[in-house]
């Protein structure tokens, strides 16, 4: 069941980038991003309202914090997405996302398989694969910078997670989208951006957030069942993040970035093998 609920992570978030990169192509991203994060936060409270769990205040803040994170990493990520393309993106955030936790849990006083360790150095040879299959130039070294930032994010933000309680439901997920809309909301006010995007993809925006709220959502339940089994299953969002963005936006792309994507994710894999 957790490689089922991740899966339905990793397709969620493909779809969010189907729809996310239409909003992102009109206006700046923090605009976006208010439209996403809202729509996302009565998302995630509709599933916390709905899936069985109690109001926890340690797993709720430890949902807020997250949410620093989540909100900077989707941020980064869409900015490196429109600088670099998928294929540069997406394996790179997918990575971090993972590796990240996992060496969090190591600290912890979880000791790393051989296996896992092993699957670090070949994740980290697979980013590298899909950066030298690129163009080069800066947009491809500025949309690695940013995608990079983008994972260092999501991995802290998973991180916080990872002692979440399975009684406390579904609300930390919605502690989340609460932090992240907060701190979306203040970026923009403070550089006086445009408050929403254009009203002809406020709809694409919408459809964005319920699919990234459906991601957490998914992530969450997947974890009680198992947890790396779970986050197995997320990791695959590339290969479908590089499909959407190949057929829907002709992102560029190169037989050795696949080769980096799939060395990536193989890596990913047994980091998480546990």
């Amino acid at each position: 069941m957790g490689a089922l609920f991740g899966l339905l992570a990793a397709a969620s978030i493909g779809t969010s980038d189907l729809f996310g990169r239409r909003v992102v192509m009109r206006c700046h991203v923090l605009s976006a991003m208010i439209a996403f994060q809202a729509s996302a936060a009565l998302v995630a409270l509709f599933v916390a309202l709905v899936v069985p769990g109690s109001f926890t205040g340690d797993d709720f803040a430890r949902g807020l914090v997250s949410g620093v994170g989540l909100g900077a990493g989707l941020a980064c990520y869409y900015t490196s997405l429109e600088r670099a393309g998928s294929a540069v993106a997406a394996p790179v955030v997918a990575t971090l996302s993972a590796v990240i936790p996992f060496v969090y849990s190591a600290l912890r006083g979880h000791d790393p398989s051989h296996l896992a360790v092993v699957g670090a150095a070949v994740a980290f040879a697979g980013l590298g694969l899909v950066t030298a299959g690129g163009t080069r130039g800066t947009r491809l070294r500025t949309g690695t910078a940013w995608a990079a930032l983008s994972g260092v994010a999501y991995g802290v933000g998973l991180s916080v997670l990872v002692d979440l309680s399975e009684h406390s439901g579904a609300w930390p997920g919605f502690g989340q989208r609460v932090t992240s809309v907060a701190a979306m909301a203040a970026l923009v006010a403070a550089r006086r951006l445009p408050a929403l995007p254009p009203a002809d993809v406020m709809g694409f925006a919408l459809l964005t957030g319920v699919a990234s709220a459906g991601a957490t959502a998914f992530y969450i339940v997947g974890i009680w069942f198992n947890a790396p089994a779970t986050v197995v299953g997320a990791s695959m969002f590339p290969v479908l993040s590089v499909l959407v963005g190949r057929a829907a936006y002709d992102d560029p792309s190169s037989l050795r970035q696949y080769v980096g994507i799939a060395t990536a994710v193989a890596g990913v894999t047994a980091v998480v093998a546990l």
